[in-house]
């Protein structure tokens, strides 16, 4: 049997970092899913082999499942976030690493606004604009990524350093 002490727990700094990286990927996903299933649909929909009710039920629910993505959004923005204050009380750490956490806290703040600056950019395109504005969920949080990816690092640095030190190995 694994004694839970013996488990090698990795995360802090790191999540910062790969919810930065995700919140963007999937954000960039969805609206490009959102823009190209409704054009391939309505593409297929015009052919005389879709023309059942079959098909036409089959292109209506597609449609209907692309006004969920914002939710679908939201949820895995919420389980990240969740997750990454459960990983940081979890981590027993040392606080000589504050400095080392600050400093790596700044460096994801600003990849947080370059990534901010690549959606910007993504949803500007003339195509994407309307599909991306259809996402108020995306476009809330993305819109205040910066002040967002800050909030949750600085909790999860309290979070992390708060715990009184144990006198355990770090």
């Amino acid at each position: 049997m694994v004694e839970l002490r013996s488990i090698n727990k990795k995360g802090s700094i790191e999540d910062i970092f790969f919810l930065i990286v995700t919140l963007l990927g999937l954000a960039l996903f969805l609206i490009i899913i959102a823009y190209t299933i409704p054009q391939v649909t309505d593409g297929l929909a015009e052919t005389d082999i879709n023309n059942s009710a079959a098909a036409r039920a089959m292109f209506a629910e597609s449609d209907n499942t692309m006004d969920k993505l914002d939710s679908v959004y939201l949820i895995i923005f919420a389980g990240l976030v969740i997750s990454i204050f459960i990983v940081s009380f979890m981590i027993h750490s040392h606080p000589i690493f504050i400095p080392i956490y600050i400093l790596l806290m700044g460096f994801a703040i600003i990849i947080a606004v370059i990534a901010n600056h690549v959606y910007d950019q993504f949803a500007a395109n003339a195509d994407l604009t309307v599909v991306a504005a259809n996402q108020p969920f995306m476009v809330a949080i993305m819109n205040n990524f910066i002040g967002i990816v800050t909030v949750v690092g600085v909790l999860s640095m309290i979070i992390i350093f708060a715990k009184p030190f144990q006198g355990g190995r770090v």
